[in-house]
């Protein structure tokens, strides 16, 4: 038991804690033509495959059948500084060490890739699929950093499945749902401490994965031509995931352990109104319950005895977008967004570094080619993230006081063929 103590310890800074694309760890990087509006009208836009992942029923908005293909390459920046330990932490070899403090900065990229492509049955039922990434992390610090019993590295990813079906009511609404089949793998690594000793030679790793399905319903609402309205529910999906714990150096051994998560349940609140036949305007507002994230739990799988506790208190939050499509001739559109997301982080003492979350202010730009039945979609979106403390982090041996500052960049390219 001692053992998984001093392991977990290191690991439960956080298991999900947050990106710097979307509060939590909730992405939305799946469509290009939505990033470059900053995700403004989401769904009901119509003019990408995408709709299935935000909005079931605005596939109906895309009269066209069809696939589409892209990925979003993200590129995370932020520089930290602060100190860690008290006047009592020692290493292994019982040398006193006194708090340790410096500066630094991580790099870490990621591509999502996805795909997405609809089938008309007939003149009201539409069939969708889609692939794509709804939730992910990742971030890096450099092995010899001076708070690695905070965070090393932090990678997590849930890939959908999504099968989809629309119905549309009347020449006014329609109705849609997806079926969200999720599998999610994570992995997080670190040095151990315990008290005030701190073993700067002991390694641990953390591996796990699982599988759930969720679902997600929407509406849509025509009241003329030119304005599109929708409403969609995503459900929350249950997670058990289970792995194994390894630690190297100075301690070897090899545990089975296992942690329960949900992703959150997500509303989106949609419009698009075509001013004339050369812009169009959009707007969202999602709403995420981030509240139900109080506590994260590590638990042996031999004695099913927790052993580490970890108190999160995620809050709720709204991200808040608008955006413009110009469409230049027949061949060329452009697009540009903005948009504003709440932090999940009540107060700096619940920020950890497995990534510090901060309230982001989005800014994108983007462009279509569209030639016979081909489009070809690029998008680029720029995020400032306000800069924020993590203090104390109280379920931590050696707590730490850290200062952050961050930005992203996100390039997006896409391909779509209709038929």
């Amino acid at each position: 038991m001692k053992k998984y103590l001093l392991a977990v310890s290191a690991l439960t800074a956080s298991f999900f804690t947050t990106d710097a694309f979307a509060a939590g760890y909730h992405l939305s990087e799946y469509t290009v033509t939505g990033l470059g509006r900053s995700f403004a009208g989401a769904g009901v836009v119509g003019d990408d495959f995408s709709s299935l992942a935000f909005n079931p029923a605005g596939m109906q908005y895309n009269q066209t059948n069809g696939a589409q293909t892209g990925v979003t390459a993200v590129s995370l920046h932020f520089d930290y500084k602060g100190s860690i330990g008290t006047a009592a932490s020692i290493n292994k070899d019982g040398m006193h060490l006194g708090p340790r403090s410096g500066s630094g900065h991580t790099r870490p990229t990621r591509v999502l890739p996805h795909v997405f492509a609809q089938q008309k049955l007939n003149d009201k039922t539409t069939l969708g699929l889609g692939v794509y990434v709804p939730y992910g992390l990742a971030t890096d610090y450099d092995n010899d950093w001076f708070a690695q019993s905070h965070a090393g590295l932090s990678q997590l990813s849930a890939t959908n499945v999504s099968p989809a079906l629309s119905y549309q009511i009347n020449d006014k609404f329609a109705i849609g749902g997806a079926l969200n089949i999720q599998y999610v793998t994570a992995r997080l690594t670190g040095n151990i401490e315990r008290g005030d000793l701190y073993f700067d030679s002991a390694y641990n790793e953390l591996e796990g994965d699982d599988y759930g399905v969720g679902y997600t319903l929407g509406t849509t609402f025509t009241p003329r031509k030119d304005i599109r309205l929708g409403v969609s529910y995503r459900s929350k999906i249950k997670h058990k995931l289970e792995g194994d714990l390894k630690i190297s150096g100075m301690l070897n051994s090899e545990s089975d352990i296992y942690t329960k998560i949900t992703t959150p349940e997500v509303v989106y609140l949609t419009a698009a109104y075509d001013l004339n036949k050369c812009f169009t305007l959009s707007a969202t507002a999602k709403w995420t319950r981030w509240s139900q994230f109080k506590n994260l739990d590590i638990f042996s799988k031999t004695t099913g005895i927790a052993v580490s506790e970890t108190f999160e208190n995620w809050k709720n939050t709204w991200y808040y977008a608008v955006g413009a499509d110009y469409r230049y001739n027949r061949n060329w559109v452009f697009r540009t967004g903005i948009g504003y997301d709440e932090t999940v982080i009540k107060a700096p003492e619940y920020r950890t570094a497995r990534i510090p979350d901060g309230r982001r202010i989005l800014t994108s730009l983007g462009a279509t080619w569209k030639k016979n039945n081909w489009q070809v979609d690029l998008g680029y979106m720029h995020i400032f993230v306000h800069g924020g403390e993590a203090l104390g982090e109280a379920s931590s041996a050696s707590p730490a006081n850290l200062k952050y500052s961050a930005d992203a960049d996100l390039v997006s390219f896409g391909v779509q063929y209709k038929f």
